[in-house]
């Protein structure tokens, strides 16, 4: 089935995911620090799990978000396809804070969608059980499941 991880189904899905969250924040967090385990260390990364996990620091997102950001497009240290990901995943986690906070202007209102597309993107290529039970547990499923 071909359809079953079409760009719109995961948009979907991510999109049901992240709307049926209790704590959008916290469930970002449980799955950006899923993803986070076997990608390397980033600081800036850390940054978005300690932001995402301490609701004082909602405010600072932005902060955050410039950080992810800015090391995502360094050219002097290239981060790999997977890497690329986790700090697009983390950019979405200081966004969805971000909106949390209330502080304007808001990030995209889609922002949290995109974090179940994202880590399944994550899972897909990986052949390692634990990595993938960790996410898919975090995401609280995958699409191929609904």
């Amino acid at each position: 089935m071909d359809d079953q991880t079409s760009p719109q189904r995961l948009y979907s899905w991510g999109r049901s995911r992240f709307e049926s969250q209790p704590a959008p924040v916290a469930w970002a967090s449980r799955v950006l620090r899923s993803a986070s385990r076997n990608l390397g260390n980033f600081q800036e990364v850390d940054d978005a799990l300690l932001l995402a996990e301490t609701e004082e620091r909602w405010p600072q997102a932005r902060e955050v978000f410039d950080r992810l950001r800015r090391r995502s497009l360094d050219q002097n240290a290239p981060l790999n396809e997977e890497q690329a990901l986790l700090f697009t995943l983390a950019e979405l986690v200081a966004k969805v804070a971000h909106n949390a906070a209330g502080i304007r202007p808001p990030f995209d209102h889609d922002s949290g969608w995109r974090i179940g597309p994202v880590a399944h993107r994550l899972i897909t290529p990986t052949d390692d059980p634990r990595v993938q039970v960790k996410l898919t547990t975090a995401l609280g499923g995958r699409p191929e499941d609904v």
